[in-house]
Parts: structure tokens; C-alpha cells; sequence
């Protein structure tokens, strides 16, 4: 294995297992492409364009051994062998803000490399969006170093896809790394799905030119026109997206995998500023208010309107670690809003949450929202109700919401998306980060009335819940087949079985390592159940899903 920085350790998964080190060579066949800022005169006048070219430079070279090592490491669940070595370059490539202001981002292109046919000529491609991170260093490039907050879940992606022979592209999003964007436009989805196709763009302009100058890592490998796009969490709304913009360029597209991702996105907001305050919400508010200001510039005049005066400075994405930013008083742990009573009678009449761990999104003194702006919030909410909160009627968004934030919300909700191609729907449904009911559920419902009232839609989508534990009082149903994916040629019901039986094993493994380290279980499995245990699941389902041969669209 061939590394860029040979003082690194390798860390999977955040265990804090160690791989031994590796002997380390340089890197002599991957030519990097110098990058360059090109800043161009305008004429006569003293403006000045700038762009930024598309390049690439090698990063990490992994053997199939390696990458087994890093599994075995990681305890990651559900990986076969590797069939591939795995090649890491990174792009640098150009693309836009939310204000249409020109910016440069990066992505990690993984290569797969051997000599099983698997890993030779013909290769589909991967289009992957990440999870959501506040670390501005955030570098999907960084498979197994434990330096670099993208290790986990670029390793998980790694072996389950490129290691697997499929070529994976993964963008870290303008605003992190080696972005110029001083802010992240979080789930804006028109930036969003553009920022992804520029990277993929740039990337098969990289695999063309590689190959034409004979590049030893590129030569044995060829981009088959497969495209696969899959994404969690955030990634998973940026996924959907993504699609259905390409959709709507007539470009094509294989299949789609969005997983536990907040799609119903104005409905989640207004069942949170309800009080169903969900788990690293602090994370996620000030990422998507700056983001949503600066493409609608009405969400706040200043940040003091919609933060406390504490945190309203509170710069994300940041070189500090969230648990650094809380530490340094610089946000709250998880509190969202005010504990009441607040003395202001619109809060102060609501129900008392629903959701066994929302009390932790409520502080006295140290929470994030503004009273008096959660207070205009709910009160447009009520006059306002959206299709699906407080009760199901329509299950779509409100049709003339007022507030502003709720407005933007709406502008980059997904339901009403139906999909054109075979799509897998995949999540937790005790997942306390990003609800699945509320998101994955609604979206379902939708297309499950589409398809029943017009079959000439030709949907063809699988919706999996991975945790079969379903409490009592919900549907039990974990798995629906909507419109003519009972066509999809895999073996559903096995691999359902397995892949629900590798999540209850593996959140056994959280339980009994709770109780040794004399810790609450319930509390262990609420903070692995999102980001460990439902993200190995449904990434083991996609790669499976993805796996099979589709027909032609």
C-alpha cells in the first residue's frame, strides 16, 4: 500500500484498532496535473475572472490485502473480500456557490486495479455523496487515515465499491478541504446536485486524459457509461437530487440508492421547531441557515436574529472538530431551543415531545435557537401546516408558508420527485438523527399512491428498513416493493434476511460492548444507530442492489 503521508496510522470506522504500518514507496507511475488558479484581465477595466482548472494527484495505492486489513480493523460488517486494489487520487475541479459565484472543490476518484476481470475494462461508476461533517478538513480522498474525519466513511465506500471494481467518485463539497467557498451550502439542493455532476464531469475528463497519456493506473480500466449514484444522510437528499437533475438533462442513469437521507426536508424542520428535537441537531442548524441565507438572503438580517448571542459567530464548516467547538463554548452539545417554560405562550402551549431522547435538545441557558424566532417559526407552522405535521392529511408540503426559513425549506424539499429509474430506499426506522417515517416513509407513501393511480408511471422502487426490531405500534412491514421492482433481478428476500441480520448482530455487538464499559445500552445504540449501524447496512443492501443487471432504460 502506497500512501501520501508515511507517518500515518490506519483507523477504521473510529475503532481505535491499529493496522500495522506499512512499508512505504513513493508513488512513480500516477503523474499528478499541476493545479492552477487562471485569473484572467477583462478587457480594459480592472475586473477579474477567475477559474480554477480541473486536475488530479495521486494520493493512496491499496492492495486488495490492504484494504481486507482495514476491514478486518474496522469491524465493518457485511464487506465481501476485496476483488480489487484500490487506486486514490484526488480531483480538483471548478464549480459554483449558491450565489453563482465561482468556486473549486474537490473529490476523491477511487480506481479499481488487478487482474481479475472484475477490476479490468469495463467499469460502472459510483457517484457517492457523504454524510454530514462541521470539520472543513473533511477529505474523502483520506481512505484509512486516521488524521482526516473522512476515514471512516471513505474506507466504508472503498471497500464495498471500489474495492469491488466499481470506479467511485466522491466529492467533499465546495466549502471544504482545499475550497475557496467560505461557507457550505448544506442541502441547497440546486448547488448541491450541480456541485456532484461537476465533479463527475471533471472526473471522466481526468480518467480520458489519464489514459490517453498512458497513465499506468488508469490504462486496464474504462468507464462502461453505468452510472450509479448513491449518498447518506445529507448525501442521501444531495443523491436523490442529484438524479433528478440528471433526470431532467435526459442523461443517464443506472440506478439510485438515497439512503436515510432528510427528504421531506420542510416537514422535518417544523416537527423539530416543534419540539422533536432529533440528535446533532447543533451540527446540522447552523450549516443549513447560513447555507439557505446565502442563496435566498432572507433568513436572517443578522445571526443574532436566529442564534443565540453565544454561538451566533460560530463559523461551519470549521478547522475545529464539532466536540472542539463545544468544548471551546463555541455551540451546545445538542441544545436546540429554550427549556420551558419560555414565557411566551406559543411555545409554551405545545405537547411535550414525543421522542424518548429530545429533552437533550433543551437547555435553560445554553441553546442555539432564538426564542422569539422559533416562536414566528411555529406560529407560521400552525397557520401553515405542512402535509404531514402535526397529522398526515396531503403528506406534501404546505402550500403557502410565510416564514421565510420554512419558504426555503419547501424550495429543496424532494417530495414530488418520482424517480425514473430503479431506485433503492434504505434506512433505520429508530433512527434518532434523521427520522425514517417522517423522511424515507413519506417519500414511499407518495410513490406507492403514484404507482397505484397511474402505473403507466413505470416506478420501479424498493424501500428497505434494515432494523426489523419495529416497535409494536408501528408498521411492521420492512420491506416494499413499489411498482415493477418486483422485476429487479437480485435476491431480495435473501439478501433483506442477511442484511437485517448483520444490523441485529452488529447492534448486539454495541449493546454487550456497552454493558462491559458499564454504559447505558439504550444510550449506546442511539449514538451508533445513525451514523455506524444503519450507514454499514444499507451500504452492505446498496452494493447488493446496485450488483444485479438492470435493463436498459
Amino acid at each position: 500500500m502506497i500512501i501520501s503521508d508515511p507517518t500515518e496510522e490506519l483507523v477504521v470506522n473510529n475503532h481505535l484498532s491499529l493496522v500495522n504500518r506499512p512499508t512505504m514507496t513513493r508513488c512513480l507511475l500516477s503523474v499528478a496535473v499541476a493545479s492552477s488558479l487562471l485569473l484572467v484581465g477583462c478587457g480594459d477595466d480592472s475586473e477579474t475572472t477567475i477559474s480554477y482548472s480541473t486536475t488530479s494527484k495521486p494520493i493512496a495505492t491499496f492492495t486488495a490485502s490492504d484494504i481486507n486489513q482495514q476491514v478486518q480493523a474496522g469491524a465493518i460488517s457485511g464487506v465481501p473480500n476485496a476483488e480489487c486494489g484500490v487506486t486514490v487520487e484526488k480531483v480538483s475541479y471548478q464549480t459554483k456557490g449558491v450565489a453563482d459565484e465561482v468556486t473549486n472543490a474537490t473529490a476523491a476518484l477511487m480506481l479499481p486495479s488487478g487482474d481479475n476481470a472484475e477490476c479490468q475494462g469495463d467499469r460502472p461508476v459510483l457517484l457517492y455523496a457523504h454524510g454530514t461533517t462541521t470539520e472543513k478538513a473533511y477529505d474523502f480522498s483520506q481512505v484509512g487515515n486516521t488524521q482526516n474525519p473522512a476515514a471512516a466513511e471513505a474506507t466504508l465506500i472503498a471497500a464495498n465499491f471500489a474495492a469491488q471494481g466499481y470506479i467511485v467518485v466522491a466529492p467533499n463539497y465546495a466549502g471544504y478541504d482545499d475550497s475557496k467557498l467560505d461557507y457550505h451550502p448544506y442541502l441547497v439542493a440546486e448547488q448541491q446536485s450541480t456541485d456532484m455532476i461537476d465533479a463527475l464531469n471533471s472526473s471522466r475528463s481526468i480518467i480520458n486524459k489519464q489514459k490517453r497519456a498512458n497513465n499506468a493506473s488508469y490504462i486496464n480500466i474504462k468507464d462502461s457509461g453505468k452510472l450509479f449514484i448513491s449518498g447518506y444522510s445529507q448525501g442521501g437528499h444531495v443523491a436523490m437530487a442529484t438524479a433528478r437533475r440528471l433526470e431532467a438533462q435526459n442523461k443517464p442513469i443506472t440506478a439510485i440508492a438515497p439512503l436515510s437521507g432528510p427528504y421531506a426536508l420542510a416537514a422535518f424542520g417544523d416537527f423539530i421547531f416543534l419540539g422533536n428535537v432529533n440528535i446533532g441537531a447543533t451540527r446540522f442548524a447552523p450549516l443549513l441557515a447560513i447555507g439557505l441565507d446565502k442563496k435566498y438572503k432572507n433568513i436572517y438580517n443578522n445571526r443574532t436574529d436566529i442564534f443565540t448571542a453565544n454561538y451566533a459567530n460560530t463559523q461551519l464548516p470549521n478547522a475545529l472538530s464539532f466536540g472542539q467547538l463545544v468544548a471551546a463554548g463555541q455551540l451546545p452539545d445538542n441544545a436546540l431551543f429554550q427549556t420551558k417554560p419560555t414565557n411566551n405562550p406559543v411555545l409554551d402551549n405545545l405537547p411535550a415531545s414525543k421522542l424518548p431522547f429530545a429533552a437533550v435538545g433543551f437547555d435553560d441557558s445554553k441553546y442555539l435557537i432564538n426564542t422569539e424566532f422559533r416562536a414566528a417559526y411555529i406560529t407560521d407552522a400552525k397557520l401553515n401546516p405542512d402535509g404531514l405535521v402535526p397529522t398526515v392529511t396531503t403528506g406534501l408540503p404546505a402550500t403557502k408558508p410565510q416564514n421565510n426559513l420554512r419558504k426555503a425549506l419547501k424550495a429543496n424539499d424532494l417530495r414530488g420527485y418520482l424517480p425514473k429509474i430503479p431506485t433503492l430506499l434504505c434506512g433505520g426506522n429508530l433512527d434518532p438523527t434523521v427520522f425514517y417515517d417522517l423522511n424515507t416513509g413519506s417519500i414511499a407513501a407518495i410513490l406507492q399512491q403514484t404507482s397505484a393511480s397511474n402505473p403507466a408511471a413505470n416506478l420501479n422502487v424498493t424501500v428497505l428498513d434494515v432494523d426489523a426490531s419495529n416497535a409494536d405500534e408501528r408498521d411492521q412491514n420492512t420491506l416494499t416493493i413499489i411498482g415493477q421492482a418486483s422485476m429487479n433481478k437480485w435476491d431480495i428476500n435473501d439478501i433483506v434476511t442477511g442484511v437485517q441480520d448483520g444490523f441485529a448482530n452488529d447492534r448486539q455487538q454495541v449493546i454487550s460492548g456497552a454493558v462491559q464499559q458499564g454504559i447505558s445500552p439504550n444510550a449506546a445504540v442511539l449514538a451508533s444507530y445513525h451514523g455506524g449501524l444503519v450507514s454499514n447496512a444499507c451500504t452492505n443492501a446498496t452494493r447488493q442492489f446496485f450488483d444485479q443487471e438492470f435493463k436498459p432504460i
